[in-house]
């Protein structure tokens, strides 16, 4: 029994023994440990009470090549049950007041590798991370961290944080409630026993990001499985930070747009423990759905995509699987400027036809950015509503098109080349009232860092036209110097086109009809800061029309019109007429004319010298120069070679004919745009000629009651002239004066007795050309006069 007890008190003072020499024992083995690891460690061990062991003024220090890091704590309170310490190893409660770290990396020289293999001696897992915490509970109230990597090489980037944390077995909370130049940006990270680990990014009271995700382990692989909701809406509190400046380089954006939505990412990844980190495999799919507003040119845009991202070891995949675009109320210019274009819409949608896949590598990425990816052939579809277009001072032009087809190819960021091909199968557009002719796009881009060139393709139709009507063509833009040059070929029917001008132009005569030909047109483009300079070469084929009772046949038409930057313009042409049916027969008409005006002078229109034939014989006009503006201005016209056989025919007066040749001359004057003729003379040549007058029985029985009229037609039925004459005088309302002149004599007639008279005739005659008709006019003054 004595034994039993003095065995008892032995224990018991063991128990007491180590039980007093515990904070000893537990400091020396702190001590040994950190001294293990390089770590050199300040601190005093206190024990309050029996339960309870107090630790301050803590500092923990390293310094090596890698890495440095300075830990305090002013205050670090165990409180314990003994027997439980002692059973199970457990303490009740851990709680610091407050803790520092401060911890320097230094970046690894060029050259140096860095293993990305990991070797825990416990697996990565909220659970056991949990189940070692030797506290039923652990408080630390508050902490801060100031991060510091850079040498005296490299520039130095600095990250400070502070926040509080709390574990349990069950739970562990960490949050960081102040970040270094992000002071609007707070986070909370939680873990759970059962492997789950959740994180919240807020910017102050609003959630701007979510993670949650779950872990499981089977040795030696990890699997993660999470999904993550990113709010667009909080993307500018998030940008405007100071500290994301210097972790990444941002954009200039002066006024960020306000995005609403959502962007979630859900996935997996999977990674051995035992191989490197990059080995490992990720999939995700990222969605989203988001509207943007307050952009400058559209009032909103909302985006949709679905994309799969995986990573497979060193490749990396993006499969972009749908993309939609859809702006509403797009407008080129919200705020008008004078004389400037603008262009609008209520709505634009774009959508990718087929899935985008990119492919490159986590190696080629680090080493040249988004030059490492190569971009596949794309395709779009455009679908707008109808496009509006306003000039100042000019009728709103509407575009309604069918979806547009736009295929990128051949996408190169390393010379920053792409190709486009847009394509459409109908525009439909109209101006102010008028509808335009239809159009069917085809136009090929070749966009370079450098320049952007075009090859199009324009089919035009409409009801009013022929036929279809192409227009080919190419245009090339300097981007550095904003110069555009182009050239196109076109070939417009000509039939009927009148019609189609008129919807645009009351100026139009309604009498004039184009009945065949066609317009063949060549032009080229050069646009600078300077101005736009243009060249056309026109050509008109096998051309025909009419105006009121006149007909115009075999237009041949060419020109040349040139318009230099500054505005000056200079037309050259020539036009030839097969036939002109203006009740004369004018054939074979050619002239050439000259054009030019001045960006600060008047048009002005040089006409060189013209011949047309006529009635046997040739009408020429003298070279004369027009101010348009003012078109005062005095010419010639010269008739020489007139046949009077074909005159007389032109009449088809019953019994009459004649021989002869007539010439002469026309003084013009034109002012105002009224013309006035004064003293025109058309005389017969010195051979002289003969005119012959067999009357109709209806003028012969008027013969037998006007003595004067029968010697009239007897004079003339045998007429052998010396000289036939003619003077004109034509004034500007339309009045023609004609004095007729016939000296001559008939063998058949008063024993061929000497005949001379004059006879004027005076009619307002609309057209010149009608005044030669003075056949019928003559036979009926002599009627008139000698009845």
């Amino acid at each position: 029994m004595r034994k039993l007890l003095i065995a008892t008190v032995l224990l018991i003072m063991l128990i007491g023994g180590i039980y007093i020499a515990l904070p000893t024992i537990a400091e020396y083995s702190v001590r040994q440990a950190l001294t293990e690891q390089q770590i050199d460690a300040s601190f005093v061990l206190q024990r309050p009470g029996l339960n309870r062991i107090e630790v301050r003024e803590l500092k923990l220090e390293k310094n090596t090549a890698e890495q440095a890091f300075t830990l305090t704590a002013d205050s670090i309170s165990l409180r314990f049950n003994p027997w439980q310490l002692f059973d199970t190893g457990r303490i009740d409660t851990l709680e610091i007041n407050a803790l520092a770290l401060d911890l320097q990396l230094t970046p690894q020289p060029n050259g140096a590798v860095q293993s990305e293999q990991i070797s825990l001696p416990f697996p990565p897992l909220p659970s056991y991370i949990l189940g070692l915490i030797p506290a039923s509970s652990v408080n630390l109230s508050h902490y801060r961290v100031n991060i510091t990597r850079g040498s005296e090489t490299n520039s130095l980037m600095q990250l400070g944080f502070s926040g509080s944390a709390n574990a349990t077995n069950e739970q562990l909370s960490l949050t960081i409630n102040q970040i270094d130049d992000a002071p609007d940006l707070h986070l909370l990270l939680t873990l759970n026993k059962q492997d789950n680990v959740d994180i919240s990014l807020y910017t102050g009271d609003d959630i701007a990001l979510t993670t949650e995700a779950s872990l499981s382990y089977q040795q030696p692989q990890i699997n993660s499985q999470s999904k993550t909701l990113f709010y667009p809406e909080q993307l500018p509190h998030i940008l405007q930070q100071p500290l994301l400046t210097t972790l990444i380089e941002l954009p200039d954006i002066a006024v960020l747009p306000h995005i609403t939505g959502t962007v979630t990412l859900t996935g997996q990844s999977q990674f051995s423990l035992n191989d490197d980190l990059n080995e490992g495999q990720h999939r995700y799919q990222l969605h989203h759905q988001v509207a943007i507003t307050e952009l400058p040119t559209i009032e909103k845009l909302t985006v949709q995509q679905d994309t799969l991202l995986t990573l497979n070891g060193d490749a990396i995949t993006l499969t972009v699987n749908s993309l939609s675009a859809n702006g509403q109320q797009f407008s080129l210019i919200p705020e008008p400027k004078k004389n400037a274009m603008q262009v609008s819409t209520t709505a634009l949608r774009i959508d990718l036809l087929k899935p985008l896949t990119l492919s490159s590598s986590i190696k080629q990425l680090r080493q040249q950015g988004l030059k490492a990816i190569q971009l596949p052939n794309t395709q779009l579809q455009i679908s707008p509503q109808p496009i509006s277009i306003q000039l100042a001072g000019q009728p709103t032009i509407l575009l309604k098109s069918t979806p547009l087809k736009l295929a990128l190819s051949q996408i190169n960021l390393n010379d920053k080349r792409a190709q486009a091909k847009l394509t459409t199968d109908l525009i439909e557009t109209r101006y102010g009232a008028q509808s335009l002719p239809s159009i069917t796009l085809d136009n090929t881009a070749t966009i370079s860092s450098t320049n952007i060139s075009n090859i199009f393709n324009l089919k035009l139709k409409d009801r009013l036209l022929a036929s279809e009507t192409q227009v080919r063509g190419s245009t090339n833009t300097t981007l550095n110097t904003g110069r555009t040059t182009g050239s196109w070929k076109t070939s417009i029917p000509l039939t009927g086109i009148e019609k189609l001008i008129r919807r645009f132009s009351t100026a139009l005569p309604p009498e004039l009809i184009f009945t065949g030909g066609k317009l063949n047109q060549q032009g080229w483009l050069d646009s600078n800061k300077t101005g736009i300079a243009l060249r056309l070469l026109n050509q008109t084929e096998h051309a025909s029309l009419s105006y009121d009772q006149t007909h115009l046949y075999e237009i041949d038409w060419n020109s040349e019109t040139v318009k230099n930057h500054q505005g000056k313009v200079d037309d050259n042409g020539q036009l030839t007429i097969a036939f002109i049916d203006v009740g004369v027969p004018l054939e074979n008409f050619a002239g050439r004319y000259h054009f030019e005006q001045h960006l600060s002078g008047q048009p002005v229109l040089h006409l060189e010298s013209s011949t047309v034939d006529l009635l046997g014989g040739t009408v020429t006009t003298l070279p004369v120069t027009i101010s348009l503006d003012t078109p005062n201005f005095s010419t010639a016209v010269a008739v020489t070679g007139i046949d009077l056989a074909q005159l007389i025919a032109l009449e088809q007066q019953e019994g009459l004919s004649g021989s002869g040749t007539l010439n002469g001359q026309m003084p013009i004057q034109v002012s105002n745009g009224a013309l006035t003729i004064v003293g025109g003379q058309i005389i017969s040549d010195a051979e002289g000629g003969w005119i012959r007058f067999d009357p109709p029985p209806a003028m012969l029985a008027l013969t037998k009651t006007n003595q004067a009229l029968a010697i009239a037609f007897g004079a003339l039925g045998n007429m052998h002239y010396e000289r036939l004459g003619i003077e004109l005088d034509y004034q500007p309302d339309g009045e023609a004066l004609l004095k007729t002149h016939l000296k001559g004599h008939n063998p058949d007639w008063n024993k061929g007795q000497p005949v001379d008279f004059t006879i004027n005739i005076e009619e307002n005659i609309p057209k010149l050309i009608q005044a030669l008709q003075f056949t019928d006019k003559l036979t009926k003054t002599l009627e008139k006069r000698y009845r």
